[in-house]
């Protein structure tokens, strides 16, 4: 449809309502159908009456068409937006580290961080870390960092547990062998984004993001993107803090310790 075309429509639109409704003010008044007779003037009464109920209407009719067309216009938007970020929606975090489990015998190497602020991390703990899916999930990585995975783990003291857990879960299956499963720590004063870069063997990665519980009342959607920009920004934001973090050393002297 051209520009003058939904011009036209839009003053069609404009004028139905007060045209309709004068006309029905004009029939309504002459037709007299309740028949007030030689008490002419108050046949106006129905009449304006009927003219405001059609008024009203049709200006809900009109409202209605503008709100459809303002949410198909804000739909195209939103669409537009997701394509150009190539960024989709995957889901709650369990869902999504379901999605991760099932994809592990896959990857050759990922890069995760865990980071929790003090008034979220009750919330965390319930809807993610004490669940069947993040514990099937520690298990998948404990046993695949034996043999060809490359995990990293980057967090705070909240997650320091849940790391040392993994940590020993791979020292006991490789034995004296060796594992690919590192972490470090981080202490951060403000809050830092969540997110977990899954490279796969054949050399593709995509991140996933958006992990964290801030919203009050409101439980995060995980995102997920193959985007190459994208992957890039969070991988560089994962050097970065690599670089920062530090070795758990209370745990290397513990196992010092034990190993004399």
């Amino acid at each position: 449809m051209g520009q003058q075309e939904s011009s036209v429509l839009k003053w069609v639109y404009n004028l139905a309502g007060p045209v309709s409704s004068l006309a029905a003010f004009l029939i309504t008044y002459y037709l007299d159908p309740l028949n007030f007779g030689a008490q002419q003037p108050m046949a106006a009464i129905p009449a304006f009456l009927l003219s405001i109920v059609i008024l009203i209407i049709n200006q809900n009719i009109s409202t209605g068409h503008e709100m459809q067309k303002a949410s198909l216009y804000s739909d195209r938007i939103y669409e537009a937006v997701k394509d150009y970020l190539h960024v989709t929606s995957l889901g709650s975090p369990e869902k999504s580290m379901e999605y991760i489990a099932s994809r592990i015998p896959a990857l050759r190497e990922v890069k995760n961080t865990s980071f929790n602020l003090e008034d979220e991390i009750e919330r965390a703990d319930e809807k993610f870390y004490e669940t069947g899916s993040y514990v099937n999930a520690t298990q998948q990585i404990a046993l695949y960092s034996t043999k060809n995975l490359i995990w990293k783990d980057i967090g705070d003291h909240f997650a320091l547990e849940r790391f040392r857990s993994i940590n020993k879960s791979s020292n006991a299956i490789s034995k004296e062998n060796g594992h690919n499963y590192k972490y470090k720590l981080i202490n951060h004063n403000e809050p830092q984004i969540n997110f977990i870069i899954l490279e796969y063997s054949d050399g593709s990665r995509e991140v996933l993001f958006n992990w964290d519980f801030r919203g009050l009342g409101q439980d995060p959607t995980v995102l997920i993107s193959r985007d190459r920009q994208i992957i890039e920004m969070f991988s560089i934001h994962f050097a970065h803090l690599w670089r920062r973090a530090s070795n758990d050393h209370d745990n290397l002297a513990v196992r010092s310790t034990s190993a004399k």
